[in-house]
């Protein structure tokens, strides 16, 4: 029997994940609204959404909502059905943060596989792999940059989102930290220890 490949596992998994969150934010804030008496008030649709369940699809991958940050106020819908229990809308932001996903959890399954023993190692040259590492850390600096710009907002929502936005960026600066002291540690020559 054949092992799913967590390459292929963690992409598709989160991708069907933010799809089910996406689907169902709005049904579980307009719920809100009807139970909170707050129909058109800004304020509250400021305060609340999206929904703690889209909140936390958003932070889980947050490094998406980075790579999809070009397409943050591509807001017009490419697909629409409102009903009364729930709004489907697609925008170009909301397809950018899928394929954000699918690139992202790709490239963390691709690294997991490699250690494992599952995945290829390609021999690639000191430059290739310096630059690599350099813009990964670029990346997870990008990440806190956001993640700050949305901690400084007045909106709560954003503020929780943001928050994993930290968590992610520490975790990403660390990892690329790392690997960079890993890439020049191997060049030092070894002391030899005299008794």
């Amino acid at each position: 029997m054949k092992r799913i490949t967590w390459k292929w596992l963690l992409p598709i998994g989160l991708l069907i994940l933010a799809l089910v969150c996406h689907f169902y934010d709005t049904h579980e804030y307009r719920a809100g609204v009807y139970r909170d008496h707050a129909v058109n008030n800004l304020y509250y649709y400021g305060q609340h959404y999206p929904a703690l369940v889209q909140r936390l699809s958003r932070g889980i991958n947050f490094p998406a909502l980075v790579l999809d940050y070009p397409l943050k106020d591509e807001l017009e819908a490419l697909y629409e059905r409102n009903s009364d229990y729930t709004l489907i809308s697609i925008t170009p932001r909301d397809v950018g943060f899928f394929v954000g996903i699918v690139l992202f959890w790709y490239w963390v399954g691709s690294k997991l596989d490699r250690i494992q023993g599952r995945g290829s190692r390609a021999i690639r040259s000191r430059k290739v792999r310096v630059l690599g590492l350099s813009f990964g850390l670029l990346f997870g600096i990008a990440n806190g940059v956001y993640a700050a710009q949305m901690i400084a907002t007045r909106w709560l929502p954003e503020r929780r989102i943001g928050a994993f936005g930290i968590a992610w960026a520490c975790a990403l600066i660390a990892y690329f930290t790392w690997r960079f002291a890993q890439e020049f540690g191997a060049d030092r020559p070894r002391s030899i220890s005299t008794p």
